[in-house]
């Protein structure tokens, strides 16, 4: 859903800006291995363990730390956390004498934590520690508003990658990317452009470079065409219906996927009606 994105946002526009942002995803690594990359440790303390090392924890000293899937960790090493978010100090593995820190925590989860906390998965007092301020991200399907920008965002950064200075969205791909309930989020959006942009041939992404299953998802009504018989008022009117449609009628994420203000959409949708 872009979780990390926007905990780097949080980090760039705080007054730790200039300190360093590291994130850490908690299921990347084994429990063992886990402890001694958020906490680090010190020669000898185990099998491999050839020199100290500093943890991310340190790493991010006057910053801050991302702890992505903070759900998934185990109860020996939740209780480790709340040690660390209560005393603000750390532990290297195979020291005696902790470490003062100075770090901002933004933990993340797709898990329901309270449920986790009933069936006894999740400590109740580490939840509330890290529940200082909470930020809940809504799925793509419910942002959709944010597709087409995002598409538009991913095509930029594409073209810039592959040198293809001339890669741009053809218009025809918007209700395919509009009405499809990304289930994957914010990483198969981009997924799904960059399939297209390897696709096409003449750096014009159309809806035929779209992964198939996005095109044929069944959801997409048919694109508002050009006809002859109709007025550019008529045109302009069946296409701003379509995209409210699309948007279960919220005039405010119409309004951004249009391009115009509200108000703007408002003065249209009244002058259709009066016409």
């Amino acid at each position: 859903t872009g979780k990390e994105v926007l905990a780097r946002y949080i980090h760039r526009q705080s007054p730790r800006a200039e300190k360093s942002f590291v994130g850490v995803n908690c299921t990347a690594l084994p429990e063992t291995l886990l402890e001694s990359e958020l906490f680090g440790h010190k020669a000898g303390s185990f099998t491999g363990a050839t020199r100290d090392r500093v943890g991310l924890f340190e790493q991010a000293e006057k910053g801050t730390i991302f702890l992505d899937e903070i759900g998934d960790i185990s109860p020996a090493m939740q209780m480790k956390m709340l040690r660390v978010l209560q005393e603000r100090e750390i532990l290297r593995l195979g020291e005696s004498q902790t470490r003062k820190i100075d770090v901002r925590v933004i933990a993340a989860t797709n898990r329901n934590l309270p449920q986790l906390i009933r069936e006894g998965k999740f400590r109740e007092d580490l939840y509330y520690r890290l529940r200082v301020i909470e930020v809940s991200i809504p799925p793509l399907r419910q942002r959709r508003e944010d597709i087409l920008p995002l598409a538009r965002h991913f095509v930029r950064l594409l073209a810039a990658r592959l040198k293809m200075p001339q890669l741009r969205l053809d218009a025809t791909c918007a209700d395919y990317l509009l009405h499809y309930n990304w289930p994957g989020n914010v990483r198969e959006l981009e997924n799904a452009i960059e399939h297209a942009a390897v696709l096409c041939v003449s750096s014009l992404i159309l809806p035929e470079h779209l992964p198939s299953h996005i095109v044929h998802a069944g959801t997409a009504p048919p694109a508002v065409t050009a006809d002859p018989s109709r007025s550019l008022a008529e045109m302009e009117h069946a296409y701003i219906q379509a995209v409210l449609k699309s948007l279960n009628g919220n005039q405010t994420q119409a309004a951004r996927v249009l391009g115009i203000s509200p108000s703007t959409l408002w003065r249209k949708l009244k002058q259709s009606k009066s016409g």
